[in-house]
């Protein structure tokens, strides 16, 4: 099975491959070029055999080694294109991934549980967020991710003509009716991006994901005031729409939303320094991964990519384990690029409840 893109890689499909039973082969390839993969396989899969004769696993090496080459001729190409390619085989699981995305370090493993670090980064890849083009004669809202930008629709009833302003074909754009009290505009702004607020809110009730307001400044900071909607995006974009193009206007979203924790994981990482210190939350790998094989830990939080010295044990990463026992007992897992990750350490986790010792 191929899962090119990282949306596809929910919660429950990394459960399912922290469950399965070993031998657990894990091969990482990252290639500037994606037909340099053909080669990198070979050589990792050379160590893989020579891995799996040295064990005492009593599988058949071939019926293992067999579908991670058939799996391989169909997954990589002749791209020049850089890509990952990530292949896992037990003896009930066969999966291949391909992505844009340079994610994780090489890899050609045999273990007891898969190494998850790569897919735990690429599922973190995909983002969703909308923006909100503010404008008081003009405005829009526009669905994203991390590959397009697209003008959405607020919902049915929204601007009707007791709210306040004129909505625009298919819903598609807002607009506030003329300003009579000229003495007093910011109340009618005000009044405008309350019925907004509302709408968005309406729109988005369900994920709640990050909202990125772009407008001139003095009116996004009256938006981000006002507004009861959980995920906006601070500082927003400044810079009046219209001028600024659509395109303009997403790539700086994009990388305002890549550089800031929002929704669940910001929560819980403020949930994390208050609890730190207290015995319900930890930075020691060690310690988390105690956590973790008992089932204690309930969020947890792993750098995005390298290696980590200290983190290795016999020859097993312990991020991984960590991951992969985390998930085992239904907790929550991501990674965090280095600057968002507390104390610029490696790994942080929140427990459900504190050890004994504690």
């Amino acid at each position: 099975m191929t899962i090119p893109e990282p949306e596809r890689l929910l919660l429950e499909k990394l459960r399912d491959l922290a469950s399965a039973a070993p031998p657990c082969i894990s091969i990482v390839l990252l290639e500037r070029e994606a037909r340099d993969a053909r080669i990198a396989f070979k050589d990792a899969l050379v160590q893989v055999r020579a891995k799996l004769e040295a064990s005492e696993s009593k599988h058949d090496i071939a019926s293992l080694i067999d579908p991670l080459e058939l799996a391989a001729t169909k997954v990589i190409d002749s791209s020049k294109e850089p890509a990952t390619f990530i292949f896992l085989r037990s003896p009930d699981v066969c999966e291949s991934f391909r992505t844009r995305y340079l994610v994780g370090q090489p890899v050609a493993a045999v273990g007891e549980c898969f190494q998850l670090r790569p897919l735990l980064a690429l599922a973190s890849k995909h983002l969703e967020f909308y923006i909100l083009a503010l404008k008081l004669n003009d405005t829009r809202i526009f669905k994203c991710t991390d590959q397009f930008c697209k003008a959405a629709s607020f919902p049915k009833k929204a601007g009707t003509a007791a709210a306040g302003f004129i909505p625009g074909a298919s819903q598609s754009s807002l607009r506030a009716e003329p300003v009579h009290d000229r003495d007093h505009p910011q109340d009618h702004r005000g009044h405008f991006y309350r019925e907004v607020d509302r709408d968005v809110n309406a729109l988005l009730k369900d994920a709640h994901p990050p909202l990125v307001v772009v407008g001139v400044e003095h009116e996004v900071a009256l938006f981000h005031r006002l507004t009861t909607y959980p995920a906006c995006v601070e500082p927003g974009i400044r810079g009046l729409p219209g001028h600024l193009g659509q395109n303009e206007m997403y790539q700086q979203s994009l990388e305002l939303v890549r550089s800031v924790t929002t929704g669940s994981a910001r929560r819980a990482l403020e949930k994390f320094d208050k609890q730190l210190g207290t015995g319900h939350a930890s930075a020691d790998v060690q310690e988390i991964v105690r956590a973790a094989s008992s089932g204690r830990v309930e969020h947890l939080f792993l750098l995005e990519n390298g290696a980590v010295p200290g983190a290795v044990d016999g020859g097993t990463d312990l991020l991984d384990t960590a991951a992969v026992q985390t998930l085992r007992h239904g907790g929550d897992v991501q990674t965090l690029q280095a600057a968002s990750m507390p104390s610029g350490g490696p790994i942080c986790a929140i427990f459900r409840y504190a050890s004994e010792g504690s």
